[in-house]
């Protein structure tokens, strides 16, 4: 995100006094970028006003502190296994005055979680899934768990696997492709990773539409991008094609889009460099 050209300074109002210099520059603004990003397709959908949701990863907070805004007489609950990531997140809370509308749980490990069956309305896992490098499988599993019937189990933010080139962590191609071992030995190679950091935990490997489907094998669920127009139709309702590029861009991007959903029941989100905005309503 660029900090100074979206939002007008490399400062933000609510980071004053004591949450200045807490947050890394790319985090100053991450709950603007959830509330400019993450909220309207929430709103348009899935609206999550008074309901009671899990941030799967709560991150530095950006997502929690966003949905905690919007979340009326509701409650967000988030969970990380870095006690650093919980202890950031609850600054941010009380930065953007909604610690009453947030509790934080650290954990050791995700799995299992300590939640009851059905227990939420709304389930979010954004930009978490290329941090797992155990079994994602069960985590998402564990996640879906508590969700409850009819609720949203939504997935933003992951890089697409079907993309060799590694936008996340190194900029190189092929590093998604290759083993652990040699993506890590090729990215030193390159000088584009520090040796000794993990880049596995830092993400350099996404996943699928496939994968998510594959892991969930077994739920009942409806995937609601497959509605005809789904992207199409809250880009032109939510005035997000305010550039040239984007309006010429938008009527191809429509067709295919009713071609992927129609024809071969394949959300266009399967397609693009990100796995953004899936939408999945369990049954």
């Amino acid at each position: 995100m660029n900090t100074d050209k979206k939002y007008g300074g490399t400062e933000n109002p609510y980071l004053k006094g004591k949450y200045e210099n807490v947050f890394p520059k790319d985090q100053i603004f991450s709950v603007e970028g959830s509330l400019d990003s993450l909220i309207p397709w929430l709103d348009y959908y899935y609206p999550i006003r008074d309901k009671k949701i899990l941030v799967f990863g709560t991150g530095l907070g950006g997502t929690t502190v966003a949905c905690s805004l919007n979340i009326g007489n509701g409650l967000v609950y988030g969970v990380d296994i870095s006690e650093d990531a919980i202890e950031k997140t609850y600054l941010r809370a009380e930065a953007y005055d909604v610690s009453d509308k947030v509790e934080l749980t650290y954990l050791k490990d995700t799995y299992p979680l300590p939640f009851m069956d059905n227990c939420f309305d709304a389930v979010f896992i954004t930009d978490v899934i290329e941090h797992i490098v155990d079994d994602r499988r069960k985590y998402v599993r564990e996640a879906y768990r508590v969700l409850k019937k009819d609720g949203l189990f939504f997935i933003t933010g992951t890089p697409n696997l079907l993309y060799a080139k590694d936008r996340h962590t190194t900029g190189l191609y092929f590093v998604p492709w290759m083993s652990k071992a040699m993506a890590y030995k090729y990215s030193i190679f390159r000088k584009k990773w520090t040796e000794g950091k993990n880049l596995d935990y830092a993400g350099r490997k996404g996943t699928t539409y496939w994968h998510i489907k594959s892991w969930l094998k077994g739920f009942s669920y409806d995937v609601l991008n497959l509605k005809a127009n789904f992207t199409s139709d809250y880009l032109k309702s939510n005035n997000r094609l305010h550039t040239t590029k984007r309006k010429i861009y938008f009527f191809p991007y429509r067709i295919l889009e009713k071609v992927s959903t129609s024809v071969f029941k394949i959300p266009i989100t399967a397609f693009m460099p990100y796995i953004n905005h899936l939408f999945i309503i369990k049954k």
